[in-house]
């Protein structure tokens, strides 16, 4: 960790803790080494964290880890421990006003961000007897590849609500509507014959695809409609007509009508090019997550939007076109807003937080629990 410029505005220990987390690896469905960590530091605050068996099913080599504080009470505070990109070799640098990378690595602070202001939370209440509401703790696995660990996560019975801070929003700003997304797998079956001697032959697969996607925007193609092919493949050689192709992409809405009809249609549309030239389609599509809505008048709503207002920050309700842990939570029946934590640049080399911003996050996270 390089420093150069006195930091004024931000609790030296967020820093110390984030810098200690940052340096372990913890890829998607390799968090365990990261899991040790936080549980040893959660141990030594004498919190007794359990690891749930989460693992069976996002094959991840370790568990979500839970922690209840005051007994548990009806809410979590989640965060999720994996990063998207490697942070072997990670040097912190201290500048003025924010902490950042030496641009050879990623930072981390999508979500070590997160796992530092909840293992702080821990440590004020436990050493320093802040008086705190009865809350779980949930440290979870695969947020950046499926969602998987808050998709299982051993959630108790008595917990109403989540609140996640994973948001590259400002602290102040929370996701209480987000995008769903549909990742559908189109597989084109035509016959292959040579391309110069017998074309007549060959029911070309190309032909099948453009054909039915003649007239498709892409893109933006409506107003709370996203639609993309991200991935393309097929052919053997230049002079075989291609029979097999194989095309993978996403839709994404916070309606999710809206995005099952589009989605039938395109594979009608598919069907029909394929029967019109004597070709064969499979198309698989399935939900990678599913939109959320929380209504102002929700208790949820409420209660982050007070918490907000009490640090002297204005609240702002905010929709997201990406996925989150919040959407697994919804999907299961959980109300979960996601909370602005100010990482900018995630994934990337540049990302950076501001120190104003890493003691905001952390002063809405306390005030949430207190007493």
């Amino acid at each position: 960790m390089d420093k150069e410029n006195i930091i004024t505005n931000c609790d030296p220990r967020l820093l110390e803790i984030f810098c200690e987390v940052t340096k372990i690896e913890g890829l998607s469905g390799d968090e365990k080494e990261i899991g040790i960590y936080i549980k040893s530091f959660l141990d030594m605050l004498s919190l007794n964290p359990f690891v749930d068996n989460s693992a069976k099913k996002t094959e991840s080599n370790t568990g979500n880890i839970l922690c209840e504080i005051n007994g548990g009470g009806n809410f979590l505070i989640s965060c999720h421990m994996d990063t998207a990109r490697s942070t072997q070799g990670l040097r912190t640098i201290l500048l003025k006003d924010h902490i950042t990378s030496d641009g050879n690595t990623i930072l981390g602070a999508d979500n070590r961000v997160g796992v530092t202001l909840l293992l702080f939370l821990a440590e004020k209440i436990m050493k320093e007897k802040q008086p705190a509401k009865g809350f779980t703790m949930a440290f979870v696995t695969c947020e950046e590849t499926t969602l998987g660990g808050s998709k299982y996560l051993e959630i108790d019975p008595k917990i109403k609500r989540v609140f996640v801070f994973d948001s590259q929003n400002d602290p102040g700003k929370f996701i209480t509507s987000s995008y769903g997304a549909v990742g559908f797998k189109i597989e084109i079956i035509g016959k292959a014959s040579h391309s110069g001697i017998s074309p007549e032959k060959g029911v070309n697969a190309f032909e099948i695809m453009t054909r039915a996607l003649n007239g498709q925007p892409f893109g933006r193609i409506q107003p709370g409609l996203t639609f993309n092919i991200g991935k393309f493949s097929g052919g053997t050689a230049t002079n075989v007509v291609p029979d097999n192709i194989i095309l993978e992409g996403e839709m994404r809405s916070t309606n999710l009508k809206l995005v099952e009809k589009n989605i039938e249609e395109l594979k009608s549309r598919f069907e029909k090019a394929a029967e019109e030239l004597n070709g064969k389609i499979n198309f698989e599509w399935k939900w990678d997550f599913i939109p959320f809505n929380i209504s102002p008048e929700s208790e949820t709503f409420q209660l982050i939007f007070e918490a907000i207002k009490k640090v002297g920050l204005t609240p702002e309700a905010v929709i997201s076109a990406g996925g989150s842990d919040a959407n697994s939570y919804n999907s299961r029946g959980i109300e979960a807003v996601n909370i602005g934590i100010g990482a900018k640049n995630p994934h990337s080399n540049d990302e950076f937080i501001l120190y104003k911003d890493f003691q905001n996050a952390f002063n809405i996270a306390l005030e949430l629990v207190k007493e």
